[in-house]
C-alpha cells in the first residue's frame, strides 16, 4: 500500500514538472521495491509479477494526470 501511494506521488510530480521521459526512472524504483518485498516478505515470482505490474500502472497513470 506504501509503494502504490509513494508511486502515484511520484507520478504526479513527475508528470507535472518533468518531461516524458522521466517515466523511465519508474524502473529502477519499482525494481528496488520488488527486490526489498522478495528479501523482506519471501514474495514468489507471480506474486511478484503481479506487485511490480500494479506499481508500474499506479505509477504512469499518476503521470498522465
Amino acid at each position: 500500500m506504501k509503494g502504490l501511494l509513494l508511486n502515484a506521488l511520484l507520478g504526479l510530480g513527475l508528470g507535472r514538472f518533468g518531461s516524458v521521459w522521466w517515466l523511465l526512472a519508474f524502473l529502477p524504483i519499482v525494481a528496488a521495491e520488488l527486490a526489498y518485498g522478495v528479501y523482506a516478505y519471501h514474495l514468489s515470482m507471480s506474486g511478484g509479477l503481479r506487485r511490480g505490474a500494479a506499481l508500474l500502472v499506479c505509477g504512469q497513470l499518476a503521470f498522465l494526470l
